[in-house]
């Protein structure tokens, strides 16, 4: 490996710690379905003696513990171990309550629970004995090796996405469109504001009222700015870092932010932009669409690229006579994109107690391959029982597409058969994806989706000085935006802003984020 990054500070904020937790993408959030399995354990597992006590972390966006649930009584007779489920939280792991095995949906997590001395190290070379066809897999993206890796150590097993569906491109309404004598979904940024102009000012829907806007954002977002598509046919993403040049910066903070926002202002100042952009969210902005305010929203693919997605489902059962539009994100001076998350998934986490138990080792070692590469295993644990929790989409069909079955479409309801629960995401081979997944939505993927090109220079790596600044960064960010957008301060106080970023800890977390990328990242 390469000389790596120096030991990260110990003080990442616990409130990043939370966000992490319950962020990442877990096994709804990737294009794929687990194989084909059948009801019962696995009769061939030899038995040892006495079971082997496993506390388990149950999966990072489940919001409870289920026991004793059928999955767990699985997992158990198949591998001759006994699980004690329990719930992962800042204060659990405070107070010494380390799970054997548990997920962590972020670098930056890792880095704080290994900061407080509750996690093993691991090495590659075992991973690549105990888990080879994974590691196979996602040796191709090695760089996510090194988003956990300090003081030359690897501290949690990576989960990686290929073709991800909630990559976001844009949603239409192609009724507007039609309305007012457009024939063509727009493509790029100039073709995308007469559009969203049109909307604002040609009665679409046809009331004879002036009370439509083109679009609206997402202002109050967790991790950055909304608009992404604008940002991103800049060639920016606020918060992220980019490299340019072989300089690593903020996208906060780039002249090419300027450029958006002066845009974004000028919308917003000939009423096409929705003036509660600041407090609305994909939620709220959904119902926009649907209910005739809006026209045009960034979506996930999976939500509305297919005749069959949610969003488009959704907007059907509302309003009959609306027809929707699926495109690509719009081309500007920058080119084009959206937010992307990268190849970066959740991340496996064993405590440090294991380390001087290799009968537990060993055991954890047999379930995650087991989770990684046999369908048995793999279905259990995120789809159930065939035929009672879930089928192929297709009658008959031996892969391609799943769907849940009535009474098991939500999550909560999985989980009380424990499915989902004792699932590690996103560690199944580049085999299985391809086997059971959507056709379709895979080629939606491809056709929709700018990945990577919009995405963080360091993986989202968390940097040393991450907890005492990057909060009250993108605050600061989010306040100083809403404004210039709004026009209660001028443009021009973009370059106080930079200043102010500065000073408040952006320039110390750059001269980071620039010797990580060194230390780490460049090619």
């Amino acid at each position: 490996m390469q000389t790596k990054f120096k030991k990260f500070s110990k003080t990442l904020l616990p409130a990043m710690l939370v966000a992490g937790l319950v962020a990442g993408c877990g096994n709804g959030g990737n294009n794929k379905a687990a194989p084909e399995a059948s009801a019962g354990a696995n009769a061939g597992t030899t038995a040892a003696a006495d079971p082997v006590e496993i506390t388990w972390g149950i999966h990072l966006q489940a919001p409870g513990v289920v026991e004793n649930s059928q999955v767990q009584k699985w997992l158990e007779e198949k591998f001759n171990v006994k699980i004690k489920p329990v719930k992962v939280t800042d204060a659990s792991i405070a107070s010494g309550e380390v799970p054997d095995i548990f997920m962590l949906g972020d670098p930056a997590n890792v880095t704080a629970y290994q900061n407080q001395g509750v996690l093993m190290s691991l090495d590659q070379n075992m991973l690549k004995e105990k888990m080879p066809e994974y590691y196979a897999d996602i040796e191709k993206n090695n760089a996510l090796f090194q988003t956990v890796t300090i003081d030359d150590k690897l501290w949690a097993i990576p989960m990686f996405i290929d073709l991800k569906p909630y990559d976001l491109a844009m949603l239409w309404r192609k009724d507007w469109l039609d309305k007012v004598g457009i024939t063509k979904a727009p493509e790029t940024l100039d073709e995308f504001e007469k559009a969203i102009y049109a909307f604002a000012q040609k009665d679409p829907d046809g009331n004879g009222q002036k009370d439509t806007y083109g679009l609206t954002g997402t202002a109050t977002s967790t991790w950055s700015s909304g608009f992404y598509s604008i940002f991103g046919a800049f060639g920016v993403e606020p918060t992220m870092w980019h490299e340019k040049n072989g300089e690593i910066m903020n996208g906060s903070v780039m002249p090419e932010t300027k450029e958006a926002l002066a845009k974004l202002r000028q919308w917003f100042a000939d009423g096409v932009i929705d003036p509660e952009f600041i407090t609305d969210t994909q939620d709220s902005y959904r119902k926009k669409l649907y209910n005739n305010r809006i026209g045009v929203i960034e979506e996930q693919i999976a939500k509305g690229a297919l005749p069959d997605a949610a969003t488009v489902t959704e907007m059907k059962s509302l309003n009959p006579n609306a027809e929707l539009v699926f495109a690509k994100n719009p081309k500007g001076p920058g080119g084009d994109g959206s937010w992307d998350w990268g190849v970066k998934s959740n991340f496996i986490v064993i405590s440090n107690k294991v380390k001087d138990q290799p009968e537990k080792l060993n055991k954890l070692f047999e379930i995650l391959r087991a989770e990684s590469t046999d369908e048995e295993t793999i279905n259990m644990t995120s789809l159930g029982v065939k035929g009672t929790h879930w089928d192929f989409t297709e009658s008959g069909a031996t892969s391609g597409a799943t769907q849940f079955k009535a009474g098991f479409e939500k999550a909560e309801e999985r989980d009380q058969a424990g499915i989902r629960l004792f699932s590690l995401g996103n560690i199944t081979t580049q085999a299985y994806r391809e086997k059971y997944s959507n056709p379709a939505l895979n080629e939606a993927i491809k056709t929709y989706s700018s990945a990577p090109r919009q995405t963080d220079a360091l993986l989202f790596s968390a940097l040393p000085s991450d907890g005492k600044y990057k909060n009250d960064l993108t605050s600061l960010m989010q306040k100083y935006f809403a404004q210039i957008i709004s026009g209660e301060i001028p443009l021009e106080d973009f370059d106080k802003f930079v200043a102010e970023w500065k000073s408040r800890g952006g320039d110390e977390l750059t001269k980071e984020a620039n010797e990580m990328y060194q230390a780490q990242f460049k090619k």
